[in-house]
Formats: structure tokens, sequence, C-alpha cells
């Protein structure tokens, strides 16, 4: 079982301030031990999108379901299931793993491998009623963690798409861009350090609220 307690802060940086912020902190930060990722992730929703639809309005709190990937499956291959909470700005995440296969085929009755995060995952499944799948989300990642601070991760992700047909973890020429920008995404366990602080003022970086799978259904529903 995984469980993650944390709390997140995106920023949407162009990429001259991408340069720039990675040369500040270049002394400061190491690559982490899976620096490198093609994150492909499918959200479940419900046939209106609610969880989406609550997500943009910015409540309190909001959960999302979703499977995800590091790489392109195989057909056996095992991927994650999450179950991602948010409550006044803190990230609670649960984690297991099931076989592609059995959750693409019907998530309600896939084996997953643990039983505790299974059964809170098949309660929410049920609490809404009918999810499946809903919206794909990529991006190749790239993660760095603080020399000083180990819960100290930085991640960074470029070529975000999306689509909402064909729902695997493939690789589509369907995908869709979500936005240009580059996404940097801070998560930390206590208090930012000072350095960082620093350093995201000098290139006038500052956060904002920002959900890939929000942005790519607003999208989607303009026909941008």
């Amino acid at each position: 079982m995984e469980t993650f307690r944390r709390y997140e802060k995106k920023y949407l940086l162009e990429q001259s301030q991408y340069l720039e912020l990675m040369d500040k902190l270049k002394d400061r930060i190491s690559k982490d031990k899976f620096f490198e990722a093609d994150i492909r992730s499918i959200y479940y929703d419900t046939k209106k999108f609610e969880l989406i639809r609550r997500s943009i309005e910015k409540p309190e709190y909001k959960e999302k379901l979703r499977i995800r990937s590091y790489n392109e499956p195989k057909v056996n291959d095992l991927v994650f299931v999450e179950l991602k909470k948010k409550l006044d700005g803190i990230v609670y995440k649960r984690r297991t793993k099931a076989y592609i296969e059995d959750v693409l085929n019907d998530i309600y009755e896939c084996q997953f491998k643990d039983p505790q995060v299974g059964e809170e995952i098949k309660y929410a499944l049920n609490y809404y009623d009918h999810l499946k799948p809903a919206v794909y989300i990529g991006c190749n990642r790239t993660s760095y963690v603080a020399n000083d601070d180990r819960d100290l991760r930085i991640t960074f992700d470029k070529d975000v798409r999306y689509r909402m047909k064909h729902l695997d973890l493939k690789a589509s020429k369907d995908d869709k861009p979500v936005t240009e920008k580059i996404i940097m995404e801070l998560k930390v366990r206590n208090a930012m350090p000072l350095w960082l602080t620093e350093a995201l003022d000098e290139v006038k970086a500052y956060p904002r609220g920002f959900s890939k799978v929000g942005t790519a259904f607003l999208k989607e529903i303009r026909g941008e």
C-alpha cells in the first residue's frame, strides 16, 4: 500500500523562465531516482463529468480517480490505480496496482494488489455511480529532489496532451495539446525553503491553480 500526504503547488512557466530557474537551482537540486517518465493517465468520471466540473470550481474538497503508467504498458503489465483527494491545500493519495487489461475491461470487477486500497477505490466507484474512463492525459516529466531535503520534489511536465476518445494508455495521433507551457509542480511535506522562494521570485514564477484534466475538458467543450 502506498499513501502520500503533502502540499502541492503548480506553476506555468515559459521556456525562458524554465531555463533561468534551472540555472538558479542547479546547485540545490539533483535528478530523482526516476528522473524521466512518459506519464500516461486515464481519469474516470460520470457521464456528466461531475468530478471534473467540481474540480474546475476549485472547492475546498475534491477527489480524482485515475489509472497511471510511466511508460506504454504491455498487455500483461501492472498499472497504478490512484484515488487522489485534496482538502484545504493538502493532497492525500492512495495507490495500488492492477493488471491493465483487467482495469480497462471492468474496473469494478478487477483485482487490486492491495485489498485495503482496493476497497476504498470500489467505494468511490459505487458512490459516484458508474464511473467510466473519461479523459486521457499524457506528458513527458522530469523529476528532481532538493539536496538538503529529500521530501521536496520538483517536477516539470512538457508536451502535455489529451484525448477523450479511444481511451487506452497508448500513444495516439488523436492527442491534442493541453498547454504549450511547462507545468512545474512543487511537492513538499512542510514549508518551502527560502532559497526556493527567492529563486521563484527572481524569475517571476507564481503559483496558480491549474488542472490538466480540467483544462482539457474546457478546451474540448469549447471546441478549441
